[in-house]
């Protein structure tokens, strides 16, 4: 009779543990879906330690997504390190590429969240820092500032689903 109760509680505790949910975490390619209504999709890649600006991505994933709506497009780059530490590296690297370094300085706290916003050489850039992560959006004001927006909205339901 003890063996029976040993093996029914086995049983209960396999059961248990099979139907637990498993922690699952979002990768710049869960992103690549991402498409904005009126805009075509022109490119888009997935690329273990690629560059920005010619700016080496060490220990990260990137995807880069080009879209175009007419005669605009915008450019759209997710990044996500294997540390914290590693993306604020790269955050102020990449930020001293495009801004001021007094703007660069003042723009994130270190590990956490950050942003840098602004006409450049290269277009609009809307970024933003994020633990691991950066976003950086760039093209002509608007349609970043629009495609923001979206993305935001879309990200956010993306870690809804991702969570469930």
């Amino acid at each position: 009779m003890n063996k029976f109760k040993w093996v029914i509680g086995l049983l209960f505790l396999l059961v248990l543990t099979s139907c637990s949910s498993t922690n699952r975490e979002l990768s710049p390619g869960n992103f690549a879906g991402f498409a904005p209504d009126g805009y075509m999709v022109v490119s888009t890649r997935v690329e273990l330690d690629g560059k920005l600006d010619d700016l080496v991505i060490e220990n990260g994933v990137m995807l880069s997504i080009r879209l175009a709506k007419g005669t605009e497009s915008v450019e759209i780059y997710i990044i996500k390190f294997d540390k914290t530490g590693n993306a604020s590296s790269f955050w102020y690297s990449w930020g001293q590429l495009n801004f001021n370094d007094l703007k660069v300085a003042l723009s994130a706290i270190p590990g956490l969240y950050g942003e840098l916003n602004g006409n450049t050489g290269s277009g609009y850039i809307e970024s933003w820092l994020s633990g691991k992560w950066i976003y950086v959006f760039r093209g002509e004001k608007d349609s970043v500032k629009k495609t923001v927006k979206t993305f935001k909205e879309y990200k956010k339901e993306m870690e809804k689903s991702i969570e469930s």
